[in-house]
């Protein structure tokens, strides 16, 4: 019994963790050459789905990296508030895909482009990271079903 409730959690879990993020060159790359993109403003976004293996056990079937563009936040601490809040969002309100994923054993290379030129509050940007999750979750059912 211990067991299952110590796997419940390890599926709950809420951080964000290294192997969650996309930052290896070659990932990226990959991503930009056979991925989609959508935009829901004030963010691009751009996503790859991955069909996996059965042996492989995917316990982070997403990797998302988070871009703020240097041009129009020129200073670093307004970049990092942005980066801050986008992934904050997104690690509160990324199970329900996560666990889809997990389901049907694929994964998704995630890119989060900032595109606005002010800084907006959380609370809108946690509203459009939800409409992104729900629009790759629609995504990904049309495209693997």
């Amino acid at each position: 019994m211990p067991f299952l409730f110590l796997d419940f959690l390890n599926q709950m879990d809420f951080k964000l963790k290294k192997i969650e993020r996309l930052y290896q060159k070659k990932e990226i790359d990959s991503l930009f050459k056979g991925g989609k993109s959508l935009l829901e403003h004030p963010f691009k976004v751009v996503f790859l789905f991955e069909k996996e293996d059965k042996q492989q056990i995917i316990y982070h079937p997403i990797k998302v990296a988070v871009s703020i563009p240097k041009r129009k936040f020129k200073k670093a601490v307004d970049r990092n508030l942005l980066k801050r809040r986008t992934k904050e969002a997104y690690r509160l309100n990324r199970n329900q895909l996560r666990e889809n994923l997990l389901k049907e054993n694929n994964s998704l290379k995630l890119l989060l482009i900032y595109l606005e030129k002010n800084e907006l509050p959380y609370k809108v940007i946690e509203d459009k990271i939800i409409l992104i999750l729900q629009r790759l979750q629609a995504v990904h059912e049309e495209t693997f079903q």
